[in-house]
């Protein structure tokens, strides 16, 4: 087919084909059943900065599709066709049962694949690499982006400061500081790349796909958007930097901030443009695919041929050359029949179509039926919950208070133990004698076992024990350290609702699912991209391990703190909300 030909056929628009009219059914109930999730999940997706370029990626895959399909809408064909969209039926009826919005995107995604591997251009290839780029728009946990996040404070930091010693500007780095003569610039978390790293994921995803590079090159590209992220940020950080230092020029804040901030994501852009040119002269250029995929070359084809998704006129028109397709223009004007297209619908087709359509009903019912979540929606380094010097005085309770320690410090070293913002109190509780932390806030729950490993304390056992009267245990763990000394440690926690989070486990297994659970149940700090969890801790240390009969009257004791906690939570929240 010759570009005129092409060019042609983009610009005479778009006309719903007779033949097509099956096709059109089935995808469009899949779309109208998404809609409930997908509503939820955008708008929780734009209150967190890092995914606001989502509306831009939606726009930049599905108008290459529209541009370069040939105008024909097709079942799913082909084996990654069938399976994507069998997978997102399945992933649908979870998110349907869990009323979760983030399964359901999960399933739009995978929808997406089957729609576009199904597709083709006017070459006869298949759009399916038009998908890859939707992996962007799956939200990361948001206890591993903050992970991320930090690591990447401390790496900006150590390089913009090895920048700033190559240029000749006097400062001194301290933890996530460059302090400089007259003034100290802490890399923030919004500072750290982790925003300009996702928005750059993206780019280069929607670059590979433009330029329609080979499948192997995708972890390649994604490593290079990872390392050109941080250059670019070290850039920014030290341009802020040397502004400050060479020209009394503050770009920390305002309009110009934001500009330093685009223009180096602008700059590593730029770099990622320039190695995909390179690539583009080593390999040549490449398509996605140049082999059509007949039904009958794999066993989940060939049982669509009779059961599935494929229809008669549709195998027909696989193995039709695009020369013909003029044709159809005379048959294009024929009137939609939902009931004449719905019976023509394959059994598998017929059974996805109606079960995906029950739910989105189902989610939209979750949506009218549940009550609206109200409660602050906090950064991490603000507080959820004030409490007073007296707070463990207003339990009636065997608790004797020594002292007091008030800590809120977002941009200072901070406490291993306790955190950026926390209420220590040095108190015996029973007959032991050690500390009480209530520090905040955190990404749901927070291991806080893994902050005294850090301190050279090894862990000996961790159980997650049931309180004499209670329903939420409190996990104990116990430590050692090279001196001798034995160090328990009793923990638990409070959502900023009042609400107890559960306790994982503490296998390898259960850690890795830890951060989705909050994903999959649509966790309010989840959809608002807000920190909501307070966690309570009592350490204590002593020659010997503490008894079974001590360490339950200890766990009960955190019980108690635990429900009164949650109590002055929720009324300090409610407050906070004007009593509402």
């Amino acid at each position: 087919m010759s570009s005129s030909t092409t060019s042609e056929s983009t610009s005479a628009g778009f006309q719903l084909d007779r033949r097509d009219h099956v096709a059109a059914l089935f995808w469009g109930g899949m779309l109208v059943a998404l809609l409930p999730f997908l509503v939820k999940y955008c708008r929780a997706m734009w209150f967190q900065s890092l995914y606001q370029y989502f509306p831009f990626l939606l726009a930049a895959v599905f108008g290459l599709a529209y541009v370069r399909f040939d105008r024909r809408i097709r079942l799913p064909h082909g084996w990654f066709s069938k399976t994507a969209t069998i997978a997102s039926l399945i992933f649908m009826v979870g998110a349907a049962i869990l009323a979760s919005s983030w399964l359901g995107a999960i399933a739009f995604a995978l929808a997406t694949g089957g729609f576009l591997s199904a597709q083709r251009d006017h070459a006869g290839n298949s759009l399916g690499y038009l998908a890859v780029p939707m992996l962007m728009f799956i939200r990361a946990p948001l206890l591993g982006t903050y992970t991320v996040m930090h690591r990447l404070q401390l790496a900006t930091t150590y390089l913009g400061s090895t920048l700033l010693d190559v240029l000749g500007v006097i400062h001194v780095k301290s933890g996530n500081t460059i302090e400089l003569v007259n003034k100290s610039l802490f890399v923030a978390e919004a500072c750290s790349g982790v925003q300009s790293l996702f928005t750059m994921c993206f780019l280069t995803l929607l670059l590979w796909a433009y330029k329609r590079r080979p499948y192997f090159l995708v972890p390649v590209y994604l490593l290079f958007a990872f390392f050109f992220a941080v250059v670019g940020n070290v850039i920014r950080v030290t341009s802020i930097a040397v502004a400050e230092a060479w020209f009394s020029f503050d770009l920390t804040e305002g309009l110009t901030h934001e500009l330093v901030g685009y223009a180096a994501l602008a700059i590593a852009a730029g770099m990622m443009a320039s190695l995909d040119h390179v690539l583009g002269l080593m390999l040549g250029k490449f398509r996605p695919t140049g082999k059509q995929t007949s039904p009958s070359d794999d066993p989940i084809s060939r049982f669509g041929d009779s059961h599935g998704f494929d229809t008669d006129s549709q195998k027909t028109v696989a193995s039709a050359n695009t020369a013909n397709q003029s044709a159809s223009n005379e048959a294009a004007a024929s009137d939609f029949n939902f009931k004449t297209a719905f019976n023509q619908l394959p059994k598998l087709a017929k059974f996805a179509f109606v079960t995906s359509l029950a739910c989105g009903a189902m989610m939209t019912a979750w949506m009218l039926l549940r009550e609206p979540d109200k409660r602050p929606v906090v950064a991490k380094d603000e507080v959820l919950f004030e409490p007073k010097a007296n707070f463990l005085s207003g339990l009636d309770a065997p608790i004797q208070v020594v002292n007091h320690e008030h800590r809120r410090d977002a941009h200072a070293d901070r406490n291993a133990r306790h955190g950026m913002n926390s209420d220590a109190w040095q108190c015996g509780i029973n007959a032991t004698q050690g500390q009480f932390a209530l520090s905040q806030p955190y990404m749901g729950w927070h291991e806080l076992t893994v902050c005294y490993r850090v301190l050279d304390w090894k862990l000996v056992a961790r159980t997650p024990t049931m309180p004499t009267s209670g329903s939420d245990p409190v996990v104990v763990a116990e430590f050692t350290n090279d001196s001798g000394e034995h160090g328990t440690l009793f923990f638990t926690a409070v959502d900023s609702d009042g609400s107890i989070p559960r306790a994982p486990g503490h296998s390898n297994f259960s850690r890795s699912l830890a951060p989705l659970e909050p994903l999959i149940f649509d966790d309010f700090a989840e959809l608002t991209g807000s920190a909501q969890t307070i966690m309570l801790q009592y350490w204590v240390t002593g020659t010997e391990p503490l008894s079974s009969e001590t360490k339950q009257q200890v766990i009960d004791m955190m019980d108690q703190i635990r429900g009164y906690t949650s109590e002055q939570v929720a009324e300090y929240t409610d407050d906070l909300l004007g009593g509402s």
